[in-house]
C-alpha cells in the first residue's frame, strides 16, 4: 500500500534531494546550476503550498512570519528568485579553492601568517570570470607556484594537495537587488549560501509540521 503524502511533504523531500544534488555536482556546472535554480523556486513553492494546505486542514491562515528563524541567507534566496523571475538568467562564475602546503611562494610579498605556519597549509582561491551556464564539467588547472628558498634536491614548484570547486553569483544577478543581502553576509559564494539557507528551510518545514499537529490535536 502506498503512503499518501501531503503537498508540503513532497516539496520538502524535493528540497532535500536538491540539496544533496547540489553538494554532489560541484564539478558539473550545468547540473549544479539547474539544481540551485530549482531549490530557489521550491523554497517559495513550499510556502505557497503551506498556505493552501494549512487553510484546508485547519480553516486558519498560515503565516510564514510566525517562523523566527529566517536569516539573511534566506533573503538572498528570495532576492535571487525575484531577479530570475523578472528575466535575469541564473548564471554563475566557477571558482577553484586550492589547498597547498604552508610554505612560502616566490609570489608572496609578506611573510606567512602564524596561523598558516601552525596549520601547515595555505588556501588559494581563483575565480573564472566567465559564466558557465552550459558546461558539463569544470576542469581544474592545478596551478603550481615557484617555491621560495628551495632546498637542494627539493621540488621547485608547489602544487595543490586538494582542490574544491565552488560558484559565485554573477554581476548581473547582484545588480538586480541581490547585492544588498550578499554584502551583509560578506559572500557571493553559491555553495555557502545553500549550506546556510537549507537548514533554515528544513527548520521552517519542521515548524510548520509542529504547528499543524498542534492545531489538529486541538480540533
Amino acid at each position: 500500500m502506498t503512503r499518501e503524502l501531503r503537498r508540503t511533504q513532497v516539496i520538502a523531500e524535493d528540497l532535500k534531494r536538491l540539496y544533496i544534488e547540489i553538494n554532489n555536482s560541484r564539478r558539473y556546472p550545468l547540473r549544479f546550476r539547474q539544481a540551485f535554480e530549482q531549490l530557489i523556486y521550491k523554497s517559495q513553492q513550499l510556502t505557497e503550498a503551506m498556505r493552501k494546505e494549512f487553510k484546508s486542514l485547519t480553516g486558519k491562515p498560515w503565516a510564514a512570519k510566525d517562523f523566527t528563524g529566517w536569516s539573511t541567507y534566506t533573503e538572498i534566496l528570495k532576492a535571487l528568485r525575484n531577479a530570475t523571475y523578472h528575466g535575469t538568467p541564473l548564471a554563475l562564475h566557477g571558482c577553484a579553492i586550492s589547498v597547498y602546503e604552508g610554505i612560502e611562494f616566490e609570489t608572496d610579498t609578506k611573510p606567512l601568517p602564524e596561523t598558516t605556519l601552525v596549520k601547515g597549509y595555505k588556501v588559494m582561491k581563483s575565480t573564472l570570470f566567465i559564466e558557465l551556464p552550459f558546461d558539463e564539467e569544470i576542469v581544474l588547472m592545478g596551478v603550481g607556484y615557484p617555491i621560495k628558498n628551495i632546498c637542494p634536491g627539493s621540488p621547485s614548484h608547489a602544487f595543490p594537495l586538494k582542490e574544491f570547486v565552488s560558484y559565485e553569483l554573477t554581476w548581473g544577478l547582484l545588480d538586480e537587488g541581490v547585492r544588498k543581502f550578499t554584502d551583509k553576509v560578506g559572500t557571493t559564494d553559491a555553495v555557502k549560501i545553500i549550506l546556510h539557507s537549507y537548514p533554515v528551510l528544513l527548520a521552517y518545514f519542521q515548524f510548520y509540521e509542529r504547528i499543524l499537529d498542534e492545531r489538529n490535536a486541538n480540533s
